[in-house]
């Protein structure tokens, strides 16, 4: 039996990339099951939603596979399994003990926009209020900088926003120098004295009208004297004298401005905090963070505690090195007493145990507060302790690469990450390992495609070389290539699914998007961030800023060259033009075009769009906007797809919310700068085109082949004018605290320790990222960049220290020699493509406007709106078209909860205004609305199906897209319930029907309850399906199959 399944002692293990790390955290879990522990007596704790699904899936495979009995009696248990996220596990404390916390037992998670939207707009308040007491710091840096003082201000209080809650934990450093005294003194004293006016004067204040007496351009100390001070003999002594005087003034200056923007900051949050309380909504990084102080502060701490300890004896931790200082204080905390040797569970002969898995060398989550050092400290903590009941294991093993990618991997990695035992514990150490992988087949390859420099070439030229130089190596590689397939271990050709791009950053990721459009390759882009500057959702974005101004000319532009219109610039400037005899002229161009025959289909579009804006919800308008306008076809890339997907959505949420078109607008005009916001997620399951990623989006994911491009790209590694850092000094024997430096002056952080010492940790983490890039290769890894001779901060420097890898006099280059590791130049890549693609000609892209590049006119899918397909005729009339129409808006409110049912006929009247039925007129269909509700209600259709029900998983107007061989249908689903495992789909028909007819209509509808199910079915992966008809008029349902 392997040591760390030995359920009696606690366990680190240091878990290389590769080695299975998941695996091990599952068969610990599975031997505490083994020795009789209850499954609810087990927490396991990972970092994502996925990983903790995967790690359910991974204990319930292996006890499939290996032992039936214990499956079966797991499977009973499911429901108690405590396999959760850190957060998930905060918020369940907090739950339970929200008294103590002074939270909502019921409290919410708030998005994250949402989350800074608010923020936002107490920072603005706050910084508006500067004639108020409290507020000198306010009125100090508009004098001293004016506005543009109070933009770095406010960038200096969201820095600390962002970085909370560390930041609200954070002190003031002390004064790190000795006192002035006896250096001012020397100061005054000297010679040169009379030759600088007011000299003694300066010492009152920080000399900065005298600093190029003594300062370089370069704010050092000079060494020799500007001309009025020449042939003062001891002038060096005094400038570098003069320097740490200056210095230490500006540090003492900024010392206290750092106090007084915390306490600007502290303001904020307190008016912050107040406003969620007062909403009963908490902020994703509150969890952590109260739970620490529950677990801390709290005077009921003891108690929580023992409540914990009463139904918890073993705690098991994934992904060790991304916890961050808070996360491993909970973890620290609650299990105090078990690692005392003493307590309850002692001495009724339970050993209580703690299980850490990790890999420090993938620690690349320092941005996000996640504390590489925390590795060591947990080690030294457990080792003092529990001494003989504590096991480490450093796993040697790698099942994932082939042999190339493994020595390749040694060779470079312990030549740059070369910590030792006696080393900082931020710095990384690096252990080689060895090639395990069963099906094996060859030793793989390694290639480095390096491009020759160009010292006249523009960036952007630069990167497009490179990514087409990828492209080609992708085309030549596919069919080509044998690799191993992983589920059937048998050998094959490679295919576009099989590789992955990833990134360092996505500054350049337009250059590989458009290289691989270029060359036929199908891509896709997973965890993108910048939704908000995607193309799609900059045309969305003008599609409602022009529905709530018709006289917003800039956004009618915008749309009217997008992909719904595709209206040509002359007929734009044809409108704009000076005034023309016997043509009428508006006051925007909306109403300008319509003088313009070329313009006439779009203006219809358009003001009918208008005529339903006030009855039609947003995101249902958009997806009619884009069947009447085939605009789907233009946006046939899935992200694309999910991107238009997600903003429907959104709008949705909002107009949910009770949110107007002016309070939407509001919020887009917020959110637009915004680069933060991912892009919609993309299920790339099955789907054979290239991903294209971050190395961070890519930690803990594998690929057959692995491209690294931008190797020469400089880290350009430098601090902002603030940091929240962990600090020792001055805390002999005391553990680590965290402080807030604020430091505007360029000069002083280039000598700060502590800025210094950061710089330090962001250049290890860089060597981190690396790795973690490299070891997602399986069976081949390429990486790519331009050569340069400069020694600057990058991977390609990695490489050159690595392995020696240099330039020679002949244009070649030479490293030291693995097998299965090679140097191709650009020429080299462009021959092998020719080789394989003789005939091909590179594809002309048409230069579409705003970014837009429809598909090809060939293989182009027909797009269907499910109604359009059914075709059944209404034979009742345009009345009972636009009841239908309120019917289902009034039963998608009711189902959503945005409408309470004392208020249906005042809803149902105006809607019916809004259709444009006269008051007169609206008292019969209100009549029927009311009958056929209350019908409903009498025969339960109305509570069961209509009404929602807390706690039950359903949905209502559900839109999806569903590609069906060489047709797309769009559509929307008026309600979903999951009961008992299936998936119940309604659909409402809200004309009169008799008896007879029913047989009929159930056949004539069933293609398209049919495609009902089809999506819901790939939507959630659904086994169990049904379909239903509701006839609301006569208060039947019936099942269409």
């Amino acid at each position: 039996m392997s040591t760390y399944l030995d359920v009696e002692r606690s366990v680190i293990i240091s878990s290389p990339a590769g080695s299975g790390k998941t695996e091990k955290l599952a068969r610990r879990y599975i031997a505490l099951l083994r020795k009789g522990v209850e499954v609810e007596r087990i927490l396991a704790i990972t970092f994502t939603d996925k990983a903790s699904a995967e790690m359910k899936q991974r204990i319930l495979r292996i006890l499939k596979d290996e032992d039936s009995g214990l499956f079966k009696k797991l499977l009973e248990k499911m429901s108690l399994m405590r396999v959760s996220t850190i957060h998930s596990f905060c918020g369940t404390l907090l739950r339970r003990f929200s008294l103590e916390a002074g939270i909502e037992p019921n409290y919410r998670i708030e998005e994250a926009l949402d989350s800074r939207i608010t923020w936002e707009e107490i920072l603005y308040e706050i910084l508006m209020d500067v004639d108020k007491e409290g507020y000198e710091l306010i009125l100090q840096t508009i004098a001293e900088k004016g506005f543009r003082g109070l933009e770095e201000l406010k960038n200096t209080i969201n820095y600390l926003y962002e970085k909370s809650p560390f930041s609200l934990e954070a002190g003031i450093p002390e004064d790190s120098y000795s006192s002035l005294e006896t250096l001012i003194k020397e100061l005054r004293e000297w010679r040169g004295a009379d030759a600088i006016e007011d000299y003694k004067r300066l010492f009152s204040e920080i000399p900065s009208k005298i600093e190029w007496y003594f300062l370089t351009e370069n704010r050092k100390p000079r060494k020799k004297p500007p001309p009025s001070l020449k042939g003062i003999v001891d002038f060096q002594d005094w400038a570098e004298k003069m320097y740490l005087y200056w210095r230490n003034k500006i540090i003492d200056e900024h010392s206290k401005r750092a106090e007084r923007i915390k306490d600007i900051f502290k303001k904020c949050y307190l008016r912050y905090r107040d406003k969620k309380c007062s909403r009963g909504i908490l902020d994703f990084s509150d969890l952590e963070y109260l739970a620490y102080r529950l677990l801390t502060e709290n005077p009921e701490w003891a108690n929580i505690l023992y409540a914990f300890d009463e139904r918890t004896d073993h705690i098991l931790v994934d992904e060790f090195q991304d916890i961050n200082n808070f996360q491993w204080s909970i973890i620290d905390k609650l299990t105090e007493e078990w690692r005392s040797g003493i307590g309850a569970k002692r001495e009724e002969g339970i050993k209580p145990t703690i299980f850490l898995v990790g890999d420090e060398k993938q620690s690349i989550y320092l941005f996000r507060g996640a504390n590489v050092e925390l590795f060591r400290r947990a080690k030294e903590k457990l080792t003092e302790w529990l001494r003989e009941e504590f096991y480490y294991e450093e796993v040697k093993e790698n099942f994932r690469s082939l042999p190339a990618i493994i020595d390749f991997t040694n060779h470079v990695f312990s030549r740059i990450m070369t910590a030792t035992a006696e080393s900082p514990s931020w710095m990384t150490r690096y252990s080689p390992f060895n090639a395990c992988r069963g099906d094996s087949v060859g030793r793989g390859r390694v290639e480095l495609i390096l491009l020759e420099e160009n010292g006249r070439e523009p960036i952007s030229e630069a990167k497009q070389r490179e990514a087409k130089v990828i492209a080609k190596r992708i085309r030549s590689l596919v069919g080509g290539l044998q690799i191993s397939d992983r589920k059937t271990n048998q050998q094959r050709p490679c295919r576009y699914m099989d590789m992955a791009i990833l990134l360092r950053k996505r500054t350049h990721l337009k250059n590989y998007e458009e290289a691989l459009r270029e060359y036929g390759i199908p891509f896709v882009t997973v965890k993108g961030i910048g939704f908000y500057q995607e193309p799609e959702v900059a045309m969305l974005r003008a599609f409602l800023y022009f529905l709530s101004n018709p006289k917003d000319d800039y956004s009618l532009y915008i749309l009217l060259k997008s992909p719904l219109f595709l209206v040509d610039e002359d007929v734009i400037i044809k409108a704009i033009n000076p005034v023309r005899e016997g043509v009428p002229q508006g006051d925007s161009l909306f109403s300008k075009l319509k003088a313009i025959e070329e313009a006439k289909d779009a203006i219809a579009l358009l003001e009918e769009w208008l005529m339903e804006l006030p009855s039609t919800p947003i995101g249902e308008l958009i997806e009619k906007a884009f069947v009447k306008t085939k605009a789907w076809e233009y946006f046939y890339e899935a992200q694309r797809m999910a991107n238009v997907k997600k903003f429907i959505r959104i709008m949705e949420d909002l107009e949910a919310k009770g949110k107007s078109l002016i309070k939407i607008r509001d919020f887009l005009e917020r959110t637009f700068n915004k680069d933060e916001e991912p892009k919609a997620n993309v299920n790339t399951e099955g789907m054979d085109a290239v991903r294209i990623m971050t190395i961070h989006a890519s930690k803990g994911l594998e690929f057959p082949i692995v491209f690294i491009p931008a190797l020469e790209e400089d880290f350009k590694l430098k601090t902002g004018d603030s940091l929240i850092y962990e600090s020792t000094k001055s805390r002999s024997g005391l553990p680590p605290r965290l402080f807030f430096k604020y430091e505007p002056d360029g000069a002083v952080r280039k000598t700060d320790d502590d800025f210094l010492l950061h710089l330090k940790k962001e250049m290890e983490e860089q060597k981190r990222l690396f790795y973690v890039a490299v070891t997602r290769a399986e069976d081949a890894l390429f990486l790519t960049g331009r050569w340069t001779d400069k020694d600057n901060n990058s991977f390609l420097s990695f490489l050159k220290q690595g392995l020696g890898l240099r330039r020679m006099e002949d244009g070649g280059w030479r490293m030291e020699e693995i097998e299965g590791v090679s140097v191709l130049s650009e020429g080299e890549v462009n021959n092998l493509y020719e080789k394989m693609h003789p005939l091909e000609v590179e594809m002309e892209i048409p230069p579409y406007t705003n970014g837009f590049i429809p598909l090809r006119i060939e293989g182009r899918p027909k797009w269907r709106a499910v109604t359009e397909v059914v075709d059944i005729r209404r034979k009742h009339g345009r009345d009972w078209v636009i009841m239908g129409d309120v019917i289902h808006r009034i039963f998608e409110e009711i189902s959503k909860g945005t409408l309470d049912e004392k208020d249906i006929r005042l809803k149902a009247d105006r809607l019916l205004e809004l259709k444009g039925i006269l008051k007169a007129e609206r008292e019969k269909p209100l009549s029927i609305i009311e009958k056929d509700i209350s019908l409903l209600k009498q025969k339960g259709i109305w509570q069961e199906i209509v009404l929602p029900i807390p706690r039950r998983r359903d949905y209502s107007e559900l839109p999806f897209i569903l590609e069906v061989g060489h047709d797309i249908y769009t559509g929307r689903i008026d309600r979903i319930i999951i009961k008992d495992g299936s998936f119940n789909i309604y659909d409402y028909k809200t004309f009169p029907v008799s008896e007879k007819e029913i047989d009929y209509l159930l056949r004539e509808y069933s293609f398209q309850l049919g495609i009902y199910r089809e999506a819901v079915r790939r939507l959630f992966d659904a086994k169990s399906v049904r379909s239903f008809i509701v006839f609301t008029h006569i208060g039947e349902v019936k099942e269409v199959s």
